[in-house]
């Protein structure tokens, strides 16, 4: 039976990985978190989410700016890929997905969002029911189709969330065929990466607790442990050598 590194294996390698990196990192992600914060804001502080117009209209602008986010979650894949097979790193590589496919960036996105509020139809569907009827005995059935779409959405994610990686790796690959190998390589690894998420719920709250200080240690972190979690999987793909 093929051997895959353990949780805490991965974690031990990201570690060492980081160390003497932060100083480029930590200015990295606040530069992300700033740009869109600030786009966020601009956009969204004119609605009045307390209309149904204007709630509608939120979730459409919110929609749009995670296809945005698309080009920065390529860009923070660079750079966390470029950490764990032991490349330079800049603080600029955030904006690697600017100027190299942003266009499968966002339509890797946006393929993942559109399975993902597919998966929450049948919820929206009894919500709007809901609206008409006015029963409590709704609440069962809606409580039914939450629970469904919440674990379809979780799965969907686990599928693709090698998608971005894939892309880097593929240069020549469309979108459609990153998110179709991600599918693929994630047969039986699921619940490995499912693992490896939960792992880091502690860590978060943690961060959180640190009004959000240690956020910018936990994240690096993560994404770096994710990163060799890809690398392992193409090198058990690859019969032990990694691209």
């Amino acid at each position: 039976m093929e051997r895959h590194a353990t949780s805490a294996e991965l974690k031990a390698r990201a570690k060492g990985q980081l160390l003497g990196k932060y100083g480029t990192i930590i200015p990295a992600i606040l530069i992300v978190e700033i740009i869109m914060f600030a786009i966020t804001s601009v956009i969204t502080l004119p609605l009045d989410t307390q209309t149904m117009p204007g709630l509608i209209i939120s979730f459409i602008i919110e929609c749009l700016l995670q296809l945005f986010a698309g080009i920065f979650i390529a860009g923070q894949t660079y750079l966390y890929l470029n950490i764990s097979c032991g490349g330079n790193i800049r603080v600029s590589d955030v904006f690697y997905g600017f100027t190299h496919h942003p266009d499968k960036a966002i339509l890797i996105q946006l393929y993942q969002l559109l399975l993902m509020l597919a998966s929450f139809v049948p919820l929206f569907l009894l919500l709007a029911l809901w609206m008409v009827i006015d029963s409590l005995y709704m609440l069962i059935p809606i409580t039914i189709a939450f629970c469904f779409g919440l674990v379809a959405s979780v799965i969907i994610s686990l599928m693709y969330s090698q998608s971005y990686f894939v892309m880097l790796d593929f240069p020549d690959f469309s979108a459609v065929q990153c998110l179709r190998f991600s599918r693929k390589i994630m047969k039986g690894s699921k619940a490995r990466r499912f693992y490896l998420d939960v792992s880091f719920i502690p860590l978060y709250l943690l961060g959180f607790l640190t009004c959000c200080i240690g956020l910018l240690f936990v994240i690096p972190y993560m994404n770096t442990t994710y990163s060799n979690f890809y690398l392992e999987l193409m090198s058990k793909r690859n019969g032990g050598n990694v691209q």
